[in-house]
C-alpha cells in the first residue's frame, strides 16, 4: 500500500518535470530556428538593396556622359567617332569597366560600339537580343516626355529634362550581364536633337567575381556565389532569385549568419547539466522510493533496477573523471601526485568496468542484444582468449593450457564477439581464483554442429549446495570471496543470459579447495564459406600456431606512448613504440605487424604521410592490409576524412578510450587467426 501511495505521489512530478524540460527544449529550439529565419529574411533583403544599389549607382555613372548638350551634338546633331572615343571610353573605363558599349541612332540603328577600350563593329549589337527590350522601353518614356525645345538667351540654366533609363540582367552567350539602355539628351538645352527621337547608349557590364566580393565585403556576408540556372542549392544558404531576360535565372546564395544555432550550440551544456540534475533528483526519489518498500521487493530486482537507473547517470561525470586523469598524466608530475593520479584513473577503470557490465546485463534484459552470425575460426577464438589472459597468468605463476581438438580447427557460424565474451570471463575468473596449479581450456566436438568447451581450474572452488547462486546477479559462492578477490558478481550472470540468448548451455562443477570446471556447449554449425586455414595468407616464417600479437605504435609524446604501454600490459602482445612517421615506415619494413596505431600529428613524417606509405608498400609487395587506427587529437570531421581517405580503418580521439582500443585488439585476434594459418 505504501509502494502504490509513494509511487502515486512521484510519478505527477515526474511527469510535470519531464514534461516541463520537455517543453523547455522545444521552446528553446523553435526560438532559435525563428531568430535564424528573420536573420535570413534580412539578409537577403539587404542583399536584394543592395543589387539594386548597384544599379543604381551604375546608372548615375552613366548619366554624366548622356545628360550633356555636348552629346547631342556630337552623337546626334553630327556623329564624331573621336568624340565617343575619348568622351565615352575613357570616361567609363576609369569609373566602370563596361565589357560593351553601343551608340543606337534615332531609329535605333547601331552607329558605335566598343568591347572594352577596343573599337568594335556596330552590327555587334544585334546578339543582345535581350537589350532590344530595355531600347523600346526608353522610347516609350521619350515619347511620354515629349519634345525638347531650345533653350532662349536670358533663360536660367535649369536642367530640362530627368534622365530616362531601363536597366536588366541579360543573358548572352551563356554568361549574365547588367544592360543599360540610357537616353541621350541636352542638360541645359543649348543644343536640341535634331528629329523626335534622340540617340540612346547601351552598356552591359559582365557580373564577375569582382562585383560579389563588393557585395560580400559591403553586407559581411559569408562564402557569397552566384549561379545562373535552377542549380541545386546545398540545404542551409540562403538565396536571391534575380530574373534574366532571354535565359535562365541568375541564383545568388551565401552561407547566412545563425546567431539562434550558434545560441543553441552555446546552451547545450547548460541545459544538458540542467536535464542532469532533474534526472539525477529523480533518480534519487525513485531510489528513496523503493527503499521504503524494499521488504516488497525481492533483494536482487531491487538491485537490477537502481543500478539500470544509476548506471547512465555515473557515465557522464565517470568519463569527465577519466579524461581529466588521463590529461593530467600528460602535465607535470611529482611522484606523489603521480600516484594520486594512477589511483584517480585506475579507480575510473574499475568502476568503468563494473557500469559496463551492469549497461549489458541491462541491454540483455530489454532485448537490445542481438546475435551475430557470422564465419569465425573456432580453435583461433579460444586461442585469442588464452593470449588475453596469460599475462595475468604469468603473474601469478600458474599453467595456462590450451588443448584443442583438431576439429575444432575449423569454420563455424555464430557470434564471435560474444563467444569470446563468454570464455573471457570464464578463464578470467579462474586465474583469479586460482593461486598455483593451472588453469586449462579445452574444446571437443559434441555432435554434429555442437561443441563443447571446457574451463577447468585448480582454484577455490565452490560448494556444489551454492551452485545456483553462481548465475545469479550480485552473487558469489561465499561472501568471503568478494572480500578476498573483489568483484560485482555480474560477470556470470551475464555469461549465462548471453549463453542462453545463443541457445546454449552453461553448467558448472566444483568442490570446495578442489577447483572448479566450467563446461559451454554451444551450438554453431560448419561455416559454409569464410575464412579457413587453407585459403589465409601467411607471413613469411609464420609457422607456430601461437604467438603474441605484434602492435606497432608511432607516436611522438612519450606520455602518450606510456598510456599505451600501460592499457596493453595485461595482454600477451609485442608492442614495438617509434617517435614519428619516418621510423614507423622503417619498422614496417622491417618487420610484418597484426595492428598500427598511428598518432596524426609528429615530426618528421607526419602520421598521414606515413599511413600513404605503408598502403603503398604493402600493395607493392602484395601484402594483405593491415589494420591501422589513427589515434590522434585531432577530432574534427575533416581529421576522420583525411584519416580514411589515408588509408587508415579507424579513427579514434584521444584521450584514449580504453573499451574501444580493447575491442580494437579483440578484432585483430580474430583476424590473426587467418593470417597465421598453414
Amino acid at each position: 500500500m505504501r509502494r502504490e501511495s509513494g509511487f502515486g505521489l512521484l510519478a505527477p512530478i515526474v511527469t510535470l518535470a519531464v514534461g516541463a524540460m520537455v517543453v523547455f527544449v522545444a521552446s528553446l529550439m523553435i526560438w532559435t530556428a525563428q531568430v535564424d529565419r528573420g536573420v535570413r529574411a534580412h539578409e537577403q533583403d539587404l542583399v536584394r538593396r543592395g543589387i539594386s544599389g548597384n544599379i543604381a549607382e551604375i546608372e548615375r555613372s552613366i548619366i554624366a556622359e548622356t545628360n550633356w548638350d555636348e552629346a547631342i551634338l556630337n552623337l546626334d546633331n553630327r556623329f564624331d567617332a573621336a568624340w565617343a572615343d575619348n568622351n565615352l571610353n575613357d570616361h567609363y573605363a576609369q569609373s566602370m569597366d563596361f565589357e560593351r558599349l553601343f551608340v543606337l541612332d534615332g531609329a535605333d540603328r547601331p552607329i558605335y560600339a566598343r568591347r572594352h577600350r577596343e573599337t568594335a563593329s556596330p552590327a555587334a549589337f544585334g546578339h543582345f537580343e535581350g537589350a532590344a527590350g530595355l531600347v523600346a522601353e526608353v522610347r516609350r518614356a521619350e515619347a511620354k516626355r515629349g519634345p525638347i525645345a531650345a533653350r532662349r538667351p536670358g533663360t536660367p540654366m535649369n536642367l530640362v529634362s530627368h534622365a530616362i533609363q531601363s536597366s536588366a540582367f541579360v543573358s548572352h552567350e551563356g554568361r549574365v550581364y547588367l544592360v543599360t539602355a540610357t537616353l541621350v539628351q541636352p542638360d541645359f538645352a543649348m543644343v536640341t536633337p535634331k528629329g523626335p527621337r534622340a540617340p540612346v547608349v547601351v552598356m552591359a557590364l559582365a557580373l564577375d567575381r569582382g562585383g560579389l566580393d563588393r557585395l560580400r565585403e559591403r553586407f559581411q556576408l559569408s562564402d557569397l556565389r552566384a549561379v545562373v540556372g535552377d542549380h541545386r542549392i546545398e540545404r542551409g544558404r540562403a538565396k536571391l532569385v534575380l530574373d534574366v531576360v532571354g535565359g535562365p535565372p541568375l541564383i545568388v546564395t551565401w552561407a547566412p549568419q545563425r546567431p539562434g544555432a550558434d545560441l543553441l550550440s552555446r546552451a547545450i551544456l547548460p541545459v544538458t547539466l540542467v536535464i542532469l540534475a532533474f534526472a539525477a533528483m529523480g533518480t534519487i526519489m525513485v531510489f528513496r522510493a523503493r527503499r521504503a518498500t524494499a521488504h516488497l521487493l525481492a533483494s536482487h530486482r531491487s538491485q537490477s533496477e537502481f543500478l539500470a537507473n544509476m548506471s547512465h547517470e555515473v557515465r557522464t561525470p565517470l568519463n569527465g573523471v577519466s579524461a581529466i586523469a588521463e590529461a593530467l598524466e600528460r602535465t607535470s608530475l611529482t611522484p606523489a601526485q603521480a600516484e594520486m593520479v594512477g589511483i584517480i584513473r585506475d579507480s575510473g577503470a574499475s568502476l568503468e568496468r563494473l557500469l559496463s557490465d551492469v549497461l549489458d546485463l541491462s541491454r540483455i534484459e530489454t532485448g537490445a542484444v542481438s546475435m551475430e552470425n557470422a564465419p569465425f575460426h573456432l580453435a583461433d577464438a579460444i586461442r585469442d582468449v588464452a593470449a588475453l589472459a596469460a599475462a595475468q597468468a604469468d603473474e601469478k605463476a600458474i599453467d595456462l593450457i590450451v588443448d584443442i581438438d583438431p576439429i575444432a580447427e575449423t569454420a563455424v557460424a555464430g557470434d564471435a564477439p560474444r563467444v569470446k565474451q563468454v570464455l573471457a570471463n570464464l578463464v578470467s575468473n579462474a586465474v583469479k581464483f586460482t593461486s598455483d596449479g593451472y588453469v586449462a581450456i579445452a574444446v571437443r566436438a559434441d555432435g554434429e554442429g555442437r561443441w563443447r568447451i571446457e574451463v577447468q581450474d585448480t582454484g577455490i572452488g565452490f560448494d556444489p549446495a551454492e551452485k545456483d547462486r553462481l548465475f545469479n546477479r550480485f552473487q558469489q559462492a561465499d561472501g568471503s570471496v568478494t572480500r578476498r578477490f573483489g568483484g560485482s558478481g555480474l560477470g556470470l550472470a551475464i555469461c549465462k543470459q548471453l549463453v542462453d540468448l545463443m541457445g546454449g548451455e552453461l553448467d558448472a562443477i566444483g568442490a570446495p579447495g578442489q577447483g572448479a570446471t566450467f563446461t559451454l556447449r554451444l551450438d554453431l554449425p560448419l561455416a559454409a564459406a569464410g575464412p579457413t586455414a587453407a585459403s589465409a595468407p601467411v607471413a613469411q616464417g609464420e609457422t607456430a600456431p601461437y604467438r603474441p600479437l605484434r602492435i606497432l605504435l608511432a607516436d611522438d609524446h612519450p606520455t602518450n606512448r606510456k598510456v599505451v604501454q600501460v592499457l596493453f600490459s595485461e595482454f600477451d602482445v609485442d608492442l614495438v613504440c617509434t617517435e614519428n612517421g619516418r621510423d614507423a615506415c622503417e619498422a614496417f619494413a622491417a618487420q610484418r605487424f597484426d595492428l598500427v596505431l598511428m598518432d596524426m600529428q609528429m615530426p618528421v613524417m607526419d602520421g598521414l604521410t606515413a599511413v600513404r606509405e605503408i598502403r603503398a608498400r604493402e600493395k607493392a609487395r602484395g601484402w594483405i592490409a593491415t589494420p591501422i587506427v589513427m589515434l590522434t587529437a585531432n577530432t574534427l570531421p575533416e581529421h576522420q576524412v583525411a584519416s580514411l581517405a589515408a588509408g587508415a580503418d579507424l579513427h579514434m580521439a584521444k584521450p584514449i578510450e580504453a573499451a574501444k582500443l580493447f575491442a580494437v585488439l579483440q578484432n585483430v585476434a580474430e583476424a590473426q587467426a587467418v593470417s597465421r594459418a598453414a
